[in-house]
């Protein structure tokens, strides 16, 4: 994995924030406090790159966070499948990448509000989108949920053809739910912590 310094999604406010930080310096003197902010959120928006994935059936991890939920459910256009939720706080890692090598067949944005993930029918009232995707002829679906710390959708232009852990966007906290296969092979636990293109699972061929 290689450092790629800092999200495209958080370029605009750290140029401000440095323009003001020098503008400071140069009128007052040097600020502990200001450095410090400076720093921080360089660290919120940093980036980092997976590297070579030889397995093209591997399920990375789309971002940094908490595994939440591991459950069976049932999807309306996939029917039976397995939903992994993963949740990101503002300390963790805000990039999203694509799990898996994959086609988008279908994207759907539900406008609504910037809630804390954790609240209960965030799902049904929180900003959304949804992907449904195809790998392999297999198809299953990705839920990306923006959390009370956002104030837009950071989700850059791909097209319909996603390659293994290519960047989707960032979100400084929020989840993610992947709704895979039923036949998909899952190698983490609820409550585990999985940093981006982490090994969570295989689809089956």
């Amino acid at each position: 994995m290689k450092f790629d310094f800092i999200a495209k999604a958080g370029l605009g406010f750290l140029i401000s924030l440095a323009i003001v930080f020098a503008i400071i310096q140069l009128l007052w003197g040097f600020s502990w406090i200001l450095c410090f902010i400076l720093v921080l959120f360089l660290y919120i928006f940093r980036v980092s790159s997976v590297g070579y994935i030889a397995d093209s059936n591997t399920i990375i991890s789309p971002i940094e966070g908490v595994v939440k939920k591991i459950q069976s459910t049932t999807y309306a256009e996939i029917g039976e499948c397995v939903e992994i939720q993963i949740f990101n706080s503002i300390f963790s890692q805000g990039t999203i990448i694509a799990p898996l090598e994959l086609e988008v067949s279908k994207t759907t944005i539900k406008h609504g509000l910037f809630l804390c993930p954790f609240m209960k029918n965030t799902n049904l009232l929180a900003e959304r989108i949804l992907f449904l995707v195809k790998s392999k002829n297999k198809l299953w679906a990705m839920r990306i949920t923006f959390g009370a710390l956002n104030r837009k959708t950071h989700i850059y232009d791909f097209g319909h053809h996603l390659n293994h852990a290519q960047k989707i966007g960032f979100m400084l906290d929020g989840s993610i739910s992947l709704f895979l296969p039923k036949d998909s092979k899952i190698c983490v636990n609820e409550n585990d912590k999985v940093h981006i293109g982490a090994l969570i699972g295989y689809l089956n061929p």
